[in-house]
């Protein structure tokens, strides 16, 4: 009988350590985890990865009444002389669209050569493709006294009947690249010319729309160049109608 209570009492207490040791497992299992969500994307222009020969960037947000907004951006890269073996495309580029004259003078490459040119590319880009601006912006891309050209859909000259030397027009969203001539005269290409110009973008004050966030980021190489330049304007975005930078005169 004694023996019996024994064996009772031993089951017993294995069983309370069997149930406690469950017990004890279900409580350590990890914590549920509830899944966050990944915050929006802010708008941005598409432009590739910053190339090494990047000489200034200007970026802006344009955005209509109603809050819509479209990120544009402009990278200009270092100018080349006309004569330089890079330039190649640029030259024929534009030449080709520059063919019927900036101003009366028909533009080739030997025009090109005898004014000591340098070519300066500028690529455009923005955060959606083929959206049209609620106001056609209006882009400046180099200096008024020499030529300039844009290929890019939704980008056209202000006229038609000059299309090298009217100004351009930024209508739909979309992407190009576009190309500043600057003439150094002799005896020979001056690098250094794009600092006498303006570049940007600007929307007139009653287009119902406003260019904001307006960001300008000049390289060391583009900073060297203008920094004895009296004239020089780092930005010009204080209206909220304009995003531009460049010279505007002693």
């Amino acid at each position: 009988m004694r023996a019996k209570s024994i064996l009772g009492a031993t089951t017993g207490a294995l069983l309370v350590v069997l149930l406690a040791g469950c017990t004890g497992s279900s409580t350590n299992a990890g914590p549920t985890t509830t899944p966050s969500a990944s915050p929006s994307p802010s708008a941005s222009a598409s432009t590739p990865a910053a190339a090494k020969d990047v000489l200034f960037t200007i970026s802006a947000n344009v955005r209509d009444k109603t809050g819509n907004t479209i990120a544009i951006e402009l990278v200009a890269h270092e100018p080349l002389p006309y004569s330089d073996s890079g330039a190649k495309s640029l030259v024929d580029e534009f030449a080709s669209a520059c063919g019927t004259g900036v101003g009366t003078t028909p533009v080739t490459a030997d025009t090109l050569a005898a004014n000591g040119s340098i070519l300066l590319q500028m690529d455009l880009a923005s955060s959606t493709n083929g959206k049209q601006f609620v106001y056609p912006i209006d882009v400046t891309l180099g200096n008024v006294y020499f030529g300039q050209s844009v290929l890019g859909k939704g980008i056209a000259p202000t006229d038609s009947a000059h299309p090298c030397s009217s100004g351009f027009t930024w209508t739909t969203s979309g992407s190009g690249r576009a190309i500043a001539d600057f003439e150094s005269g002799n005896p020979g290409p001056d690098l250094t010319s794009w600092k006498y110009a303006l570049y940007g973008f600007s929307v007139p004050a009653d287009s119902q729309s406003t260019i904001e966030a307006c960001r300008v980021t000049l390289t060391d190489a583009a900073k060297s160049t203008v920094a004895d330049v009296a004239g020089w304007d780092p930005s010009q975005a204080a209206t909220g109608y304009a995003c531009t930078i460049g010279y505007v005169g002693e």
